[in-house]
């Protein structure tokens, strides 16, 4: 008889023990989440960029206007996992990865440089270039962030809550892709010591100088085709030409990884089943990119190109996202998404705790 006690003890110690350590287990997943979420919204940004007559040799007469963005746009997607880790599972931590797709036009108005220059003819002269007319790129740009969170929840009803994250988004990758429609006028001013050129460093040129430029072909020849003069010193070997295209109208920039932002969301979350929310609401993120030196010390264009026969065709160019030193970011807007609670098995059992967060209730989380 002591036996079968004993044996009777255990089996409701045993049971008992299953019991609890299933509750437990059951209150830890509940607390647990994953979400999946689409974000989309705007874009600005604001870009600081280095003077272009830095890199420029012995450069004169530079203006520029400021870089500008406009018309940003911004797709992303989130992936988190979430632990609230409060008894009424209102405080929590998150993480996850977050993809970013955004597009915006970078311009600039205006563009001028005179610089030391040689070519395959001319070992030294003055290369004098222009834009024709402001400069456009459509930048596209990919992102790859890893946002660390602090989580906060509000329930209204059995069904209905309010989510807020907060926290930390570091950049693991960026890459930037550009289109451009940019035009240039080259011309050019030769001055000679004897048979030797040599290099005419006064802002205005000196009088003995040779100027292929469109303004002292005009003030000589008002009524001339200012087109032929250009296309006849082309044909003599001179690096000149007028509304010269980007020989490479697109490309890929990419600026330093590793960056740190700041990203917020709030959200009303909903239950359509025992352990599945959809959610809707607001968001904003802020980050900052800081580009390379290597980009930094490139020039946006310097020479001509030329075909086989020795025509110029267009001009080398380098984007205007080289010249960028740094952007802020900041993108804001709707996100949209669902929310999973971890083991649907424990959103069923019917385990009333003191914190009246019951399964079988179907609180909103």
């Amino acid at each position: 008889m002591g036996k079968r006690i004993l044996c009777l003890v255990a089996i409701i110690i045993a049971a008992e023990t299953h019991s609890a350590v299933a509750q437990v287990r059951s209150e830890y997943f509940r607390s647990l989440s994953a979400d999946l979420q689409v974000n989309r919204g705007m874009l600005t940004q604001n870009v600081k960029a280095i003077p272009f007559s830095t890199n420029y040799q012995d450069a004169l007469n530079a203006t520029q206007s400021d870089i500008k963005f406009n018309s940003g746009k911004s797709m992303g997607y989130d992936f988190r996992l979430g632990y609230y880790f409060n008894r009424v599972r209102s405080l929590g931590v998150g993480v996850g990865i977050n993809y970013y797709k955004q597009e915006g036009d970078l311009t600039m108005d205006t563009f001028h440089v005179e610089f030391r220059a040689s070519d395959a003819k001319y070992p030294t002269f003055r290369q004098v270039i222009s834009t024709t007319r402001g400069i456009k790129e459509t930048i596209t740009s990919t992102s790859i962030n890893i946002p660390v969170l602090l989580r906060y929840k509000k329930d209204f009803t059995e069904k209905l809550a309010l989510t807020v994250d907060a926290g930390i988004l570091y950049n693991i990758n960026v890459k930037n892709t550009y289109n451009t429609d940019a035009n240039f006028d080259y011309e050019a001013i030769y001055k000679f010591e004897g048979t030797v050129p040599v290099y005419d460093n006064s802002p205005v040129p000196d009088g003995s100088s040779l100027l292929i430029t469109k303004a002292e072909y005009l003030k000589d020849f008002p009524k001339g085709d200012v087109r032929t003069f250009f296309a006849h010193h082309d044909s003599i070997g001179k690096s000149v030409g007028l509304n010269l295209s980007a020989d490479e109208k697109s490309g890929t920039v990419k600026y330093k990884k590793g960056s740190l932002g700041y990203t917020g969301e709030v959200a009303v979350n909903y239950m359509v089943v025992r352990n599945i929310c959809v959610r809707a609401g607001v968001y904003y993120t802020a980050q900052s990119f800081t580009n390379t030196s290597t980009n930094n010390a490139l020039r946006l264009t310097d020479k001509v190109v030329e075909n086989t026969s020795g025509t110029v065709t267009g001009v080398n160019y380098n984007s205007l996202l080289n010249e960028v030193q740094n952007v802020k970011s900041n993108n804001f807007g709707f996100t949209l998404g669902v929310r999973v609670y971890f083991n649907k098995m424990a959103w069923k059992a019917p385990v009333n705790d003191m914190n009246k967060v019951t399964p079988a209730q179907g609180r909103a989380h």
